[in-house]
């Protein structure tokens, strides 16, 4: 079993910082706060009788510490200068975390950072994350409207007259639903990104039995990003906020993910047919 840790760093302007045993290796102990979670719970006494009952349970923001140390004493003033320019206070930071081969990334700001003077091969990051889950690696992106491959045997095809000229390799998905599956530890949100192909009326995305409604008219190569992961979720028509153009009826509040299955769809009042339709989403574990 492999349980080698390496976490990468990446700031909002894309530099990184590697922790993988090479410059810098986390020593025992060096993780904090990967593997558990706090739930803040509230209760009410009951009235009469012992105990009580809860009101209200959520997950806080989390924050996580790596401590790592150097390999190589001769270049510690490189490597601590390397550490002290990267890491600032200013900048967003994604820190994506490999052990037993997962890889998890969670996302925030820069809580605390030491670095001491007497101590110059050690480097001690603290980050606070407003979502407090781990988010897997992947965002399994699924295309609604796409072509559904298949195969067959034996594969015919000849350019003689008469005979086979090959077989089906795919077919679109007229059914315009797909299912997925979170099996996650907690529900989660999705990104759906809308694109015509020509005239397009009043697309609409369906979770489960809960939509969300865009009133407008697309045209060729309009693109609309309606992104239920925000807090609030955003809705935009080629980058451009177009929140207000959504049918009142739209249930944003109701469009989560829940642990299990969830069917997906898409629709509109014409031109259904010249939907392309993308699923993001990442599920969320309290733990890595």
């Amino acid at each position: 079993m492999d349980t080698k840790v390496c976490i990468r760093f990446v700031r909002s302007d894309e530099r990184e910082f590697l922790i993988d045993g090479t410059d810098w290796k986390i020593p025992s102990k060096g993780l904090d706060g990967f593997g558990s979670y706090e739930n803040d719970i509230t209760t009410v006494d009951n009235a009469v009788g012992d105990g009580g009952i809860i009101v209200s349970d959520r997950i806080a923001p989390k924050d996580r510490t790596v401590t790592a140390i150097s390999r190589n004493p001769y270049l510690n003033d490189i490597l601590r200068k390397s550490a002290i320019s990267f890491f600032n206070p200013k900048f967003d930071y994604k820190m994506y975390i490999t052990y037993m081969g997962i890889t998890r990334w969670v996302e925030g700001k820069i809580y605390k950072f030491s670095i001491p003077a007497q101590n110059v091969n050690r480097v001690s990051i603290t980050l606070l994350s407003p979502n407090p889950f781990f988010k897997s690696y992947d965002n399994f992106g699924k295309n609604i409207a796409s072509v559904v491959g298949m195969c067959g045997f034996p594969y015919l095809c000849s350019i003689t007259s008469g005979t086979p000229k090959g077989i089906t390799g795919g077919k679109f998905n007229f059914a315009k639903k797909v299912l997925l599956d979170n099996d996650g530890d907690v529900e989660t949100y999705c990104k759906a990104v809308i694109s015509a192909n020509g005239d397009v009326v009043n697309p609409k995305i369906i979770i489960n039995d809960n939509y969300v409604r865009v009133l407008d008219n697309m045209k060729a190569n309009d693109v609309i990003i309606i992104d239920f992961t925000q807090n609030p979720p955003t809705v935009k028509k080629n980058g451009v906020n177009f929140i207000g153009h959504c049918d009142r009826t739209s249930a944003f509040d109701d469009m989560e993910l829940p642990v299990g299955s969830s069917e997906i769809s898409f629709d509109a009042d014409t031109g259904s047919n010249l939907m392309n339709v993308s699923i993001y989403y990442n599920k969320l574990y309290g733990a890595i």
